[in-house]
This record gives structure tokens, sequence and C-alpha cells, in this order.
């Protein structure tokens, strides 16, 4: 009966650890593309609001 209960417990570590991992995956995606779409922004500015260029 002990060694029943490690077994669950190592299956349940386990799936939170690749929930968590899955998480942190999500996050790191989301946090490069917010950053991307900013950048691509700052570069297809239109004429009028283009800082960079005195305007």
């Amino acid at each position: 009966m002990k060694t029943q209960n490690t077994n669950i417990d190592a299956d349940v570590i386990d799936f939170y650890m690749r929930k968590a991992h899955t998480e942190r995956s999500i996050a790191f995606t989301s946090a490069f593309g917010d950053l991307a779409e900013m950048v691509k922004n700052i570069f297809t500015a239109p004429e009028n609001s283009n800082m960079a260029r005195g305007h």
C-alpha cells in the first residue's frame, strides 16, 4: 500500500511540474511576442509620428 501512495505522489508531482513548464513556456512566448510587436510598431510608425526622424 505504501508503494501505491508513492507512485501516486510521483505522478501528481510529474503532472504539476509539466503544467508549470508549459505555463512558463507560454509566459515567455507571450512576453517575446509583445516585445516583437512593440519593435514592429516603432519601425512601422506613420511618417507623421516618427520621432526618430524628427518630424
